[in-house]
């Protein structure tokens, strides 16, 4: 039997370009993994908090039913977004203040329901909402 002898040398020498091949490859990945991963992160810290809205576009009622009531009346056809939010949010203002002043006169009174004869009171008794005077009575 004949043996054969191999260079050896070339085994070394690419093997040595391979490490060094791999070496920068796996650099390369795990820097690409980093950046995968930040974008993950962001994207799920992005699905987990909801949309911030500013304090001035929040609104308690809904401004479509706003925009509905508006559109009743035969006078108006088109209706402005910004306006609808006005009067959206004035309408807020108008019942919070006729709730706060109810609540008042009813906790002066030491009981736990508001009934028609708290808004009558608040009515005829606060100067701004005086307009109302007649309203209640149905």
């Amino acid at each position: 039997m004949s043996e054969e002898v191999y260079d050896t040398d070339h085994f070394f020498t690419s093997d040595n370009q391979n490490s060094e091949n791999f070496e920068s490859n796996l650099e390369s990945n795990s820097e690409q993994l980093e950046l995968i991963d930040e974008r993950q992160a962001d994207a799920v810290i992005e699905k987990k908090t909801p949309p911030q809205r500013n304090e001035t576009t929040r609104t308690k009622l809904p401004i479509a039913r706003i925009r509905n009531i508006m559109r009743m009346d035969p006078d108006v056809s088109i209706v402005n977004s910004d306006a609808v939010f006005l009067v959206t949010k004035a309408t807020e203002l108008f019942l919070e203040t006729m709730a706060k002043e109810a609540y008042t006169y009813m906790s002066l009174n030491k009981r736990k329901t508001m009934a028609k004869k708290d808004l009558d009171h608040v009515i005829n008794n606060v100067d701004c909402l005086y307009f109302l005077e007649g309203a209640m009575d149905f």
